[in-house]
C-alpha cells in the first residue's frame, strides 16, 4: 500500500481505453515524458511476456491482494519473435492466449482514424491449478493512420497491460471444490448406509438359519428352542428375539416336562392300566 499512500480517500484507478492509449501511452512513447504522480503509482514497469514469474507471483509482488475494486496496470515491453509474432510465454509453461478479436480504439473528436488497439488474453497452463485464472488486456498505440488495421504488427515496442483475476474461473474452481467435497461426503454416507444394510441383512440371515435349525416344544406356555447353528455366546441375537429361552440354550439342556403334549399319551395309558388293575383287586375283595 506504500505506492498508494498519497491517493485521496475513495479514489479508484479506472481509466478508459481511450485514456490509456491517447493519454498515458502517448505521453510515454510519443512525448517521451514520464508519468507523474499519482498515475506513476498505478502504472508500474514490468515485462509480462517472457517473464519467469507466475501471474499470481506478479499479482502478489505488486500489491494485488491489497487492492479494492481495482486492477494492476503495467508498462510492458514486447518480446518479438518476428514483426507480427510475439513471445507470450509467462511463468513455467504458461502462455497468454488471445480470447477474442481485437478492438480498435478511436478518438472522441470525430477523427475517423483509430489511435490504437486493444487485445484480450487469458492465462493458460493446463499443468497449473491457476489455468484460466488470470486475464490480460493489452493496449498498443498507432503512430498514425494505417492502410490495413487488420495488420497485427506493432508500431512501438511497449504496451500498457491491465491484469486482473478471472472471477468466473475462480468461482468455478470454488464450486468444483465444493462439489468434490459434497461427493466425498455423499460417498461416505452411502458406504455407511451400505455397511448398515449389510449388517442388518446378516442379522436377518442369522435369524433365518436359527429358525430353520431349531426344534421346539411347548413347556409351561413358553417356546423352548434347541439350536444348532447359532453361536450361544452371541447374546445380541437373543436380546432381539426374547421368545428364546436363553438359559436353556446356553446350558444346552433338553428337559421334557412329563405333562407336555409329547408325553400325555403315555401318561394316560399308564394311568388306565393302573386303574384297571386296582379295580380288579378291589372287586376280588368284595
Amino acid at each position: 500500500m506504500a505506492h498508494y499512500q498519497n491517493v485521496p480517500l475513495g479514489f479508484r484507478f479506472h481509466p478508459t481505453d481511450k485514456e490509456i492509449v491517447g493519454s498515458f501511452l502517448h505521453t510515454l512513447l510519443v512525448d517521451r515524458n514520464p508519468l507523474m504522480p499519482p498515475y506513476s503509482n498505478f502504472i508500474r514497469a514490468c515485462n509480462l511476456f517472457g517473464n519467469k514469474l507466475e501471474p499470481s507471483e506478479i499479482w502478489n509482488k505488486y500489491g494485488g491482494p491489497q487492492l479494492v475494486d481495482q486492477d494492476l496496470y503495467f508498462l510492458s515491453g514486447l518480446k518479438k519473435l518476428s514483426p507480427k509474432r510475439m513471445d507470450r510465454s509467462i511463468g513455467h509453461g504458461g502462455t497468454w492466449s488471445e480470447t477474442e478479436s481485437f478492438k480498435l480504439i478511436e478518438y472522441d473528436n470525430g477523427n475517423p482514424n483509430p489511435i490504437g488497439r486493444k487485445r484480450k488474453f487469458r492465462y493458460e497452463n493446463k499443468g497449473s491449478e491457476e489455468h484460466t485464472w488470470w486475464l490480460l488486456d493489452e493496449y498498443s498505440l498507432f503512430v498514425g493512420p494505417k492502410n490495413d488495421y487488420n495488420d497485427r504488427s506493432y508500431d512501438f515496442d511497449f504496451v500498457i497491460c491491465r491484469m486482473r483475476k478471472n472471477d468466473r474461473a475462480s468461482s468455478k474452481e470454488i464450486n468444483l471444490k465444493r462439489s468434490s467435497q459434497d461427493q466425498v461426503q455423499k460417498k461416505r454416507s452411502t458406504n455407511k448406509n451400505m455397511k448398515k444394510d449389510h449388517q442388518m441383512g446378516s442379522t436377518e440371515e442369522s435369524s433365518s438359519h436359527v429358525q430353520q435349525g431349531c426344534s421346539s416344544s411347548l413347556t409351561g406356555g413358553e417356546l423352548v428352542v434347541s439350536y444348532d447353528d447359532v453361536d450361544p455366546t452371541d447374546l445380541t441375537f437373543f436380546e432381539d428375539n426374547p421368545i428364546f429361552n436363553i438359559e436353556q440354550i446356553l446350558c444346552e439342556t433338553k428337559v421334557e416336562d412329563a405333562c407336555s403334549p409329547s408325553n400325555s399319551e403315555n401318561v394316560d395309558s399308564s394311568y388306565s392300566k393302573w386303574t384297571e388293575s386296582y379295580m380288579e383287586e378291589l372287586m376280588a375283595c368284595i
